[in-house]
């Protein structure tokens, strides 16, 4: 990952000295454990206190893993692209779920704030699930040996934010393309928990029907 704001820092379960987040990270146990340091360097790195409620984030599990193997057959269409997808639908299912929530204020000493920090002053616990989301897939592409992850200049603005936060109120799957959107990538607004409608993906099909044998007419 190129970019360094916004970004998380924990341990990924090595398996044969290779990282293997990308399988350990759909186990419940795993996932949790993960969630649970990612959240001990959040609060620490911003000064905030939020609390993780174990009930919601199993439930929010759940819901991603079973949305992630329904559409897991296209993976490997554009492995880069459904990888962005599988954490789109990571992030909608926490949007969904939320199993953050702030906890007592903590105080913060007085001055100019980094934009990140504007953002988590505004929204802590969706930028929480944010970092969480992007860092799980910048470690993922990495294991695949692909291009790492890299931020637009709305992830970082507040007037972007607040769109995010107000869109996906009302409708989580809208996280996807936000996700897209934060990562210089191109949002399907319109179908976005589909992933056969990104357009990555889409190319791909295209490109799999023409090399299908064609079948002689008949006479």
């Amino acid at each position: 990952m190129t970019d360094t704001a916004l970004t998380l820092s924990f341990d990924a379960t090595t398996s044969g000295g290779r990282q293997e987040l990308r399988r350990s990270i759909r186990r419940l146990s795993e996932f949790s454990r993960t969630v649970e340091i990612a959240l001990q360097h959040f609060n620490k790195r911003y000064g905030v206190h939020l609390v993780l409620t174990q009930r919601s984030l199993t439930r929010a599990f759940l819901e991603w893993v079973r949305r992630f193997e329904a559409e897991r057959g296209l993976a490997d269409r554009d492995r880069r692209d459904f990888s962005h997808f599988a954490a789109g639908i990571l992030l909608s299912s926490l949007v969904r779920n939320r199993p953050v929530a702030a906890g007592e204020p903590v105080a913060k000493p007085s001055g100019l704030a980094r934009p990140d920090e504007v953002l988590v002053d505004f929204w802590a616990e969706g930028v929480f699930y944010f970092e969480f989301c992007i860092t799980v897939l910048d470690k993922v592409l990495a294991e695949q040996d692909l291009e790492g992850i890299h931020l637009s200049p709305e992830a970082l603005q507040l007037r972007s934010w607040a769109s995010f936060r107000e869109n996906v109120a009302s409708d989580p799957d809208l996280a996807i393309p936000f996700l897209d959107l934060f990562l210089c990538g191109d949002p399907n607004w319109s179908f976005p928990k589909a992933a056969r409608f990104r357009t990555a993906l889409q190319g791909q099909m295209l490109d799999w029907d023409k090399r299908l044998p064609k079948s002689s007419p008949d006479r």
